[in-house]
């Protein structure tokens, strides 16, 4: 018998099982729909690849590496043209046309103009990195069966919609402590989206400790299986917001399944 940390004994049914059925349907399409996502998800604001722009002032200093700590190996001088190649964050790198390449600020942009004297426009920087993530970490908050808990994850992208994910989660209760140790998988259908939906599938390892006051003072240890629901925010910078719904369904050796329900909101970094 489990502490009073868990209170419901259900066994799952035919009707617990379909949505992650459903959920596994749709991780296959995903992978066989990679190619086409991929495509769609090109962010429009990032910098062109091949941009022209003409230097429109005294001079622009050129940094060996994207940030200010880099030192400064060259200057381009007003009328020079140079191609803009990526960005990185708040910097972009270029090349000369004498084939010399560096790395400029974003702002230095408004000291150029189009080769044909236009004034030359970029998107917000973070939103190219936002779409292009691949590794994420972050730290959430919530109730494991209305209990205080607190989490850490960590998750690289496998595709543009699947993303691999490892948790530990733990909640302290009056009656005992748990800890939750698992991995899966996480699917976005619109990754590119500032509100962007996300499903989880995951299975992992549940440890209870009684507390010491408790006549019960066996720990126990069982696998579980989980299906979530989420969504990210995107707020700025390197930084999302995340909130979630949980459904943890332990696998014990006994005959009883325990269904345990948990709510977190948490705060992603990526990069």
């Amino acid at each position: 018998m489990y502490p009073p940390l868990i209170t419901h004994n259900k066994v799952p049914t035919c009707h617990q099982t379909r949505p992650v059925l459903l959920l596994l349907c749709v991780l296959a399409a995903s992978l066989l729909l990679n190619k086409p996502a991929e495509a769609s998800n090109k962010d429009n604001s990032r910098v062109q690849d091949s941009l022209q722009v003409v230097v429109n002032t005294h001079y622009i200093n050129m940094h060996t590496g994207p940030g200010r700590g880099y030192p400064i190996f060259h200057s381009l001088e007003k009328g020079e043209t140079i191609t803009l190649l990526k960005s990185k964050t708040d910097w972009i790198k270029v090349v000369t046309a004498k084939g010399v390449k560096g790395w400029i600020h974003r702002k230095v942009i408004n000291n150029t103009v189009g080769t044909h004297g236009q004034v030359v426009k970029l998107g917000i920087p973070e939103r190219g990195d936002y779409s292009d993530r691949r590794w994420e970490i972050g730290v959430s908050f919530g109730e494991f069966e209305s209990i205080p808990s607190i989490g850490i994850h960590g998750a690289y992208r496998i595709t543009p919609n699947i993303s691999a994910e490892l948790r530990y989660n733990q909640a302290t209760g009056r009656s005992s402590n748990s800890k939750l140790y698992s991995w899966g998988f996480v699917h976005q259908p619109f990754p590119e989206k500032r509100l962007s939906p996300f499903f989880t599938l995951a299975n992992g390892e549940l440890e209870i400790s009684p507390n010491a006051n408790l006549s019960q003072t066996q720990d126990q240890q069982d696998n579980f299986f989980m299906v979530g629901v989420g969504t990210y925010f995107y707020l700025s910078h390197r930084f999302m917001a995340r909130l979630e719904y949980n459904n943890y369904t332990t696998l014990p050796d006994r005959d009883n399944n325990e269904n345990i329900d948990e709510w977190k909101l948490g705060l992603s970094a990526f990069f």
